[in-house]
């Protein structure tokens, strides 16, 4: 066994790693010191995952638990016709909605999930699972806390849905990417805008040419710059 200049193992400092990282990431567990709770961390496979591997098909089932450690995940759905739709995204520090359906109502849901980045997750099977959620209070509070604030998030989108006219929602969506890489250029093509809104991507073309007319935006092969942000702004309020 190697020991640190800590005198501690090599094992013993990547589990204290582990827990701060938890502490950090997840800043609500942070104080629980249930021996359960510390042993089933403990225990807990490390897994990771490239870039645009799939983590789960439409329909299957998942039966492991996981705290998100690194990287983002996304969750969409396919239509016959091959459209996708996405539904939400699992960054570090967060929960996955439909995994936890699965494990509190063992049912599982026409969802697909990809890793968009490098990934790392901590997962635990689903009897310890149901150990913590019965025997650990701050996490079962925490887990009902997420599912309360999904079920908003969740309500937002069917409604952005059913009610805005798409090229309110491109526009919409388009704001959030701008102010989320914090750059005035995004790398990213017709076709996954298309995915990230359930259409297609001739639709989403026409639609960014008309933004492009209107000055709001340069189009480029495989990225657009943003070149007004009030006019994209007006775009994205309903009439």
């Amino acid at each position: 066994m190697q020991l640190h200049k800590s005198g501690k193992s090599q094992n013993e400092i990547l589990k204290t790693c582990r827990f701060q990282k938890i502490e950090s990431l997840y800043p609500q567990l942070a104080d629980i010191k249930d021996k359960n709770w510390v042993k089933i961390i403990e225990n807990a496979r490390l897994l990771k995952t490239a870039p645009n591997t799939a983590l789960s098909s439409q329909n299957t089932d998942c039966q492991n638990f996981m705290l998100f450690l690194e990287g983002t995940i996304r969750i969409y759905q396919t239509a016959d016709d091959g459209r996708e739709i996405t539904l939400y995204r699992v960054q570090a520090g967060e929960l996955c909605l439909l995994n936890l359906n699965n494990l509190l109502k063992n049912k599982s849901f026409n969802a697909a999930a990809k890793t968009e980045t490098y990934v790392e997750t901590l997962v635990i099977n689903s009897l310890d699972f149901k150990s913590m959620m019965n025997d650990v209070g701050p996490f079962r509070d925490y887990v009902i806390s997420f599912l309360t604030d999904r079920l908003y998030e969740t309500t937002y989108l069917i409604q952005e849905t059913a009610f805005n006219q798409l090229n309110i929602r491109l526009a919409c969506l388009l704001g959030r990417l701008f102010a989320r890489h914090q750059e005035s250029v995004l790398k990213i093509t017709h076709q996954n805008l298309a995915f990230e809104l359930g259409t297609t991507r001739e639709v989403i073309s026409r639609i960014l040419k008309e933004f492009e007319k209107q000055n709001c935006i340069k189009l480029s092969r495989g990225s657009i710059e943003l070149t007004s942000a009030e006019g994209l702004h007006y775009f994205s309020q309903p009439e």
